[in-house]
């Protein structure tokens, strides 16, 4: 019973130890990936966790890889940082309006925004090309779709996304109070209290590796014989 409660306390430990871990990759590539704009941004992902109740390292996370996805098409930056922002929006709201999780409507967005159809197409949005060039005929745009760059493929892209998802767009903040996000926000709050907890306990494992190290690689009195 003592073995199986220490492994049980050790796990715990471990996962808290992950939870903050992640946070701090998480960050690292938020700030490489919104560059100037990291400030700006993170002040907006505090602000809408404390309005949603929704974990802002996740928001973080999740539009660094927006960001980086749509700066690698060719995207000027503050383009990017804008799209980026609303697109990670978008998918909290595309999560709550569908009933699936986060990472998955976040998923979803980024297949579309990379060019994949399938994935918003299961939640009834169109981004084939012959939509694409409605939407660009629409705007006064002549130009074939084919001939396109990357850059103007992925704002072409996002455009048609946020023209079909307005009776999506806001459904987080509508709908708040139902279980399903009540739910969500539970989770977020505990891997806040994970992350949290984990904190107190890296500086202390930075301290004890380096013993802990020693103590592993020093040789053993058998093999000093």
């Amino acid at each position: 019973m003592a073995r199986v409660a220490i492994q049980s306390i050790g796990n715990t430990i471990a996962s808290w130890l992950h939870t903050s871990n992640q946070y701090i990759e998480d960050m690292n590539l938020f700030n490489v990936a919104l560059g100037e704009y990291a400030s700006e941004a993170q002040k907006y992902a505090e602000q809408v966790g404390e309005v949603l109740g929704i974990d802002p390292g996740e928001f973080m996370r999740n539009q660094g890889v927006f960001n980086t996805i749509i700066s690698g098409f060719g995207v000027a930056s503050d383009k990017a940082y804008l799209m980026s922002k609303n697109l990670t929006q978008l998918g909290y709201d595309i999560s709550s309006f569908f009933n699936i999780s986060f990472e998955d409507a976040m998923q979803k967005l980024q297949s579309g925004i990379s060019g994949e159809l399938e994935p918003l197409r299961r939640l009834g949005y169109d981004l084939s090309v012959a939509r694409l060039q409605e939407e660009a005929l629409a705007l006064g745009i002549e130009k074939k779709v084919s001939a396109m760059t990357q850059a103007e493929k992925s704002q072409l892209r996002y455009y048609a996304i946020m023209t079909q998802v307005t009776t999506a767009q806001g459904d987080m903040a509508r709908t708040l109070n139902a279980p399903a996000n009540q739910v969500r926000i539970l989770q977020a709050q505990i891997t806040q209290l994970s992350r949290a907890i984990g904190n107190i306990f890296i500086p202390i494992l930075n301290k004890a590796l380096p013993y802990i190290c020693l103590l592993y690689t020093s040789p053993s009195p058998r093999d000093l014989s």
